[in-house]
């Protein structure tokens, strides 16, 4: 299957060089736009620009005349249908349903839908990044959502990608940890606690801590011994680590998330040369913030600066990235930016040639518009939430089946393995879709009602859509790849919009690549859907002498949204 590219990059491409025919001593970019579905599909608006410019030097009266050059200056195309001019100078393309129809025959038909996003790339993502020793709560949705979509989107586009979990794996936590355990778990080593008795014990091991001056004595001991490769220490350390590491296992298996982990103990022995390397006890960023990083503290330890700059180091120099994604909330961006600076001084980071982003997020909300928290006020652990997403879609589910066996209908999910699974898929893609589609660095106010509504811009919408697809085909009783593409003639109006939308799927993922929002999809498949829905209602699909045609579109239709669901994260259901 050839792959697919912008449409709106082909049409920009024809104005480029309608412009640089017309007027060859003007440098001026093609401003290439989508156009007032009235007049046409997209629209180039130069001529205004360039009449107040060059309009009296170039014997123009008016941007009209502007316009016309312009349009007679566009090489022959088959992607170009009707062209106008408006009398304001914009000038407005339809693209021809011959090309639509071959297209879409030729990109979404015929094998697996690709992009290819060129020159090839090494890409780190760093996301979902846990505490050992504490449960995941809902604070880490969105990064490992956010990050995991981001990463096979990359894939997608031909990229070799690196998901890595930066997880909180070292420091003095874990000498209180360790130290408190010793007393009051003896036998921890042998019989493995949950990682909810951890998150007890963490927190109790503080309060000592701060209130016994022995106990802390001791728990720095054991920091010291856990550095120096102490045998209990160690083993310990590593018991308290592969309990968190199960824990997290649960949920990323919930989530379909594919990650390797590489916490923050794996670039220990990698800061002391380093720092050598540098040789700088702290790297200041003055185009970034006033405070300056700390390679090395001043009792001569190493935190979480040090880390993250041995972190950076080894992707850009070592793995030799040529892209480096970090996926946290937003109160860290000044501090990943201030990172970057110093790989850009230290001469690890060498933009253009690379490129760091941080992918900063918003922070889920409560209707008090305050952060998410249970009643008793506790943080909402992410398990609790994945598990009542999936029991508000089981009760959905069993709703539906009773209204179906009281209308006489069929009920498609009838058995109740099949609606737990139904409600597994559709519970955790309700709460994906629900965080992606908002703007990434937005605030959101988590609901459940609006994350379930079959009726508006949700994962059970477009779980719907994609299994009418299912049983329009599975009435039609035939096998959609025995019909030839060349059947594929777009005619109808609603056709020709839903043939035009599909091909603009490249588009959204090339929005995504520039600004790393993954909005742009979401809001693409609402719209995609709805484009659907108004299809169906123009277009009767079986028994009509267009069938074909529309069988193709409808499963050209079903293999766009399937591409869409497994970047997102999700798997969609035959029938509902």
């Amino acid at each position: 299957m050839a792959p697919l590219a912008s449409v709106q990059g082909q049409v920009t491409a024809l104005f480029t060089k309608a412009l640089k025919d017309a007027f060859p001593s003007i440098q001026q970019d093609a401003l290439v736009t989508k156009g007032n579905p009235k007049y046409g599909d997209y629209q180039c608006n130069n001529a205004m620009m360039i009449f107040k410019e060059h309009g009296a030097g170039l014997g123009f009266d008016s941007p009209l005349k502007v316009a016309e050059a312009i349009r007679d200056s566009l090489p022959p195309s088959k992607l170009l249908g009707d062209i106008s001019v408006a009398p304001q100078g914009f000038v407005t393309v339809r693209v021809s349903p011959e090309w639509l129809s071959s297209k879409v025959g030729e990109c979404l038909l015929k094998g697996d839908i690709s992009y290819l996003d060129l020159p090839r790339k090494r890409v780190v993502v760093d996301y979902s990044s846990p505490n050992i020793a504490k449960e995941m709560h809902v604070g880490h949705l969105r990064s490992t959502i956010i990050g995991e979509s981001v990463r096979r989107v990359l894939e997608f586009c031909g990229h070799e990608v690196h998901g890595l979990n930066h997880v909180g794996d070292w420091g003095t936590q874990f000498g209180m940890l360790i130290e408190y355990m010793k007393e009051a778990y003896p036998n921890f080593q042998d019989q493995l606690p949950e990682v909810h008795d951890l998150q007890e014990f963490y927190k109790a091991s503080k309060k000592r801590f701060d209130e016994d001056a022995d106990f802390k004595t001791r728990a720095q001991l054991a920091v010291v011994d856990l550095q120096a490769g102490g045998e209990f220490a160690r083993s310990a350390w590593q018991k308290i680590c592969e309990v968190s590491r199960l824990s997290f296992n649960r949920i990323y298996q919930r989530l379909n998330i594919s990650i390797e982990e590489r916490g923050e103990s794996f670039y220990n022995s990698m800061i002391p040369p380093l720092v050598e390397e540098l040789k700088a006890m702290c790297i200041f960023t003055p185009n970034i913030s006033t405070i300056p990083l700390m390679a090395v503290k001043s009792d001569g330890g190493f935190g979480y600066d040090s880390t993250d700059l041995a972190a950076i180091y080894r992707r850009l120099f070592v793995m030799r990235a040529d892209w480096v994604i970090y996926v946290t909330d937003l109160g860290q961006e000044q501090h990943f930016h201030m990172i970057f600076d110093a790989a850009k001084q230290a001469g690890w980071h060498r933009p253009p040639l690379t490129r760091c982003d941080h992918m900063g997020f918003g922070v889920v909300q409560g209707e008090d518009k305050k952060k998410f928290k249970t009643r008793s006020g506790e943080t909402v652990k992410l398990g609790d939430l994945l598990d009542e997403a999936v029991q508000r879609a089981a009760l959905e589910i069993s709703k539906r089946v009773e209204e179906q066996s009281k209308d006489g209908g069929e009920a498609f999910l009838s058995n109740p393995e099949e609606q737990m699974d139904a409600a597994q898929k559709i519970g955790i893609a309700a709460v994906r879709y629900f965080d992606m589609k908002q703007n990434r660095t937005s605030n959101y106010v988590f609901n459940w009602d609006r994350m379930l509504d079959a009726k508006g811009n949700s994962a059970v919408f477009l779980f719907y859509a994609y299994a009418r697809i299912r049983s329009i085909q599975r009435k039609a009783g035939i096998d959609v790849h025995s019909i030839p593409s060349n059947c594929l003639q777009v005619k109808h109006p609603a056709e020709r919009d839903l043939a035009l939308k599909l091909l603009q799927f490249p588009d959204v993922i090339e929005a995504i690549l520039g600004d790393l929002h993954l909005h742009h999809l979401t809001d693409y498949l609402w719209e995609l859907c709805n484009t659907l829905t108004g299809f169906y209602m123009k277009c009767k699909v079986l028994g009509e002498e267009a069938q074909s045609c529309r069988l193709l579109l409808c499963e050209a239709t079903r293999k766009v949204l399937l591409k869409s669901f497994q970047l997102l994260g999700f798997t969609p259901l035959d029938k509902i």
